[in-house]
Parts: C-alpha cells; structure tokens; sequence
C-alpha cells in the first residue's frame, strides 16, 4: 500500500526541506564511484573514532561483541533502552557499500531503540572499496543469522531488519539467503530508508543528470564496479528479481528527489504482489539520504517508522 505522504507531513514541513534543498543545489555532489575518495574518509572516520571522546546516548547502554566470519570478527555494537525491550533491531548502516561504519550510527540508533523500546545491533561488515560485494554480502548473512540466533539474549522472539541505502540491500540480500535455510517467523519486519535493489541499475538513477547529495553518473560507476564479479540481474546480487515469497512486512520509506526512488517503488510493488504486506511511504522533497538531514520530514520518516514497528509488534 502507498501512503499519502501528507497524512505524515505538513505542508510547512515540505516547505523547509525545499529551502534546505536550495542550499543543497549548490554544494557538491559525492561521487561514490571513486576508491580514493573511500579509503580517505574512512581513515578519517576511524582515527576520529579513536581521538575523540565518545558521546553518551541518554538512557541507551552500548556494548560491543565480536562475530566470527570467514576470516575476520566482525564487532557489533549493541544498544539497549531501560527496560524490557519489545524486539531486536538489526540495523545494516548505508554508505554505497564502501563508507561507513556502526559506531557512526550511535546517535541514530539510540534514538530508534529509545522511541521503539527496541535493543539494536548494528556490525561493521566488510565495505567494498576492493569491490568485493560478495564478502560484504557473506557479512551481512552472517550478522542476520546471529541475530536471530541470539534472540532469546534479548527476552524477545522479535527481529525487526532495517537498511538505509545500500545498508538496505545487504539487509534484503540477507534475508533472502537466510530464508533459504530456515523459515523467516521471527522476523517481525523489514525496513528500508532510500534502498537500493537494482545493482544494474535502475531506470531513475541511469537517466538523472542531476541529483542533491549524490552524483547519478558516479553511483552507476559504483554498481559497475561492485558487480564486475557477478551478473547484476541475478536475484543474490540484485533482491528485485528475486521471489520474495515468505519474506516478512515491509515497510519501503523512499525520497521523492532520490535518483534511485525507482528502486523502492519497483520492489515495493513485487513485495506486494508476492507476500500481500508492504508499504511505501515516499517523502516530498527528500533527497537521498533526507532521513539524516536536520528536517522535520526526517524526524517524522523516524517517528512513522517507529510507529509502525509498534505495529507490526503489537
């Protein structure tokens, strides 16, 4: 079901993201497909990570462990609120598979496991700047079936799995391989921000020549790149030419000015037609990645889905 995005916004909330959106136009754009720029930033984020003082999340608890996979551990970050909790949330952070990490993520998951009475777990997979997709994808279906190895850690038989961009594909990439070794019922539901779901690339993202935030040339440049190992079109690379029967509700939260809101209307409506629950919600005046931006459609994107997770848990 597609739902109308103004019973969630008002029209002065579409507003404000329009004049941020102004502001946008003139800065520049990230060009996902280029390693350097990757491997620069990360070193970036992880030296930060080391130097500077962690900030405390209010009422939420933070926890590491280690999940042993392939030949690596792969630390999880563990967020728990005060209190029994209503589910696990496995959180698989965006980044266009090579930016990125879980630590990042704190204050976003804090805020989630805080309104959504949920713990969160959220793991550094392995990020692509080797253009090794399908390790990261191997990551992404371990870090799944540990979750739900684990639930009765967390005094729930609940997993809710959610994704912001390419976060959301490892997500639905993993939850379609773990489907094919044990039934999905203790997934209570999937959730994606700006998901992507065509590595050949969707019809939106080929023909945009220009976008805020991300460069649409670049972003093709990355899927070449990531798939040169693997056909793009087949269903373990590419989730929207998979048969998505049994996968859990769906919840697709999609940018109107996103490049790749084709990726999220596309699956959407297979989701639909295969498993009878999903729903779009696509927001005005957002771009990819508005959920991070400082707007009020963002808070209230984070305040719909915590809404319909209570749902979906109720």
């Amino acid at each position: 079901m597609e739902i109308d995005p103004f019973s969630v916004f008002e029209d002065l909330d579409v507003r404000r993201a329009r004049r941020l959106n102004h502001v946008l136009a003139h800065l520049p754009r990230y060009h996902t497909g280029r390693r350097l720029n990757a491997r620069i930033i990360n070193g970036v984020v992880k030296l930060a990570g080391i130097l500077l003082p962690k900030p405390r999340q209010r009422d939420v608890t933070i926890d590491i462990v280690k999940l042993r996979a392939d030949d690596r551990e792969i630390p999880i970050r563990l967020l728990r609120p005060q209190g029994p909790v209503a589910a696990l949330y496995l959180h698989f952070h965006g980044g266009a598979w090579i930016l990125g990490n879980s630590q990042l993520d704190d204050g976003w998951n804090a805020e989630i496991a805080r309104s959504g009475n949920v713990a969160i777990a959220s793991g550094d997979f392995h990020l692509a700047v080797d253009d090794d997709l399908e390790r990261t994808i191997r990551d992404a279906v371990a870090l799944t079936k540990w979750a739900l190895d684990r639930l009765p850690e967390f005094g729930t038989d609940r997993l809710v799995v959610e994704g912001e961009s390419s976060g959301a594909h490892l997500a639905a990439c993993a939850l379609l391989q773990v489907a094919k070794r044990q039934p999905l019922d203790n997934v209570a539901g999937f959730v994606s921000f700006c998901g992507a779901f065509d590595m050949s690339g969707s019809r939106s993202l080929v023909n945009a020549r220009r976008s805020l935030i991300i460069d649409p040339a670049s972003a093709v440049h990355n899927l070449e790149r990531l798939t040169m190992r693997s056909r793009a079109t087949t269903p373990k690379v590419s989730p929207i030419f998979a048969d998505l029967t049994g996968m859990p509700p769906a919840l697709f939260i999609a940018g109107a000015l996103d490049p790749i809101l084709d990726d999220s209307r596309r699956i959407h409506d297979v989701w639909q037609r295969q498993t009878g629950h999903a729903d779009l919600l696509v927001v005005p005046e957002g771009p990819h990645g508005f959920e991070r931006l400082p707007t009020r459609l963002a808070a209230k994107a984070r305040d719909f889905l915590c809404g319909w997770i209570k749902e979906r848990l109720g």
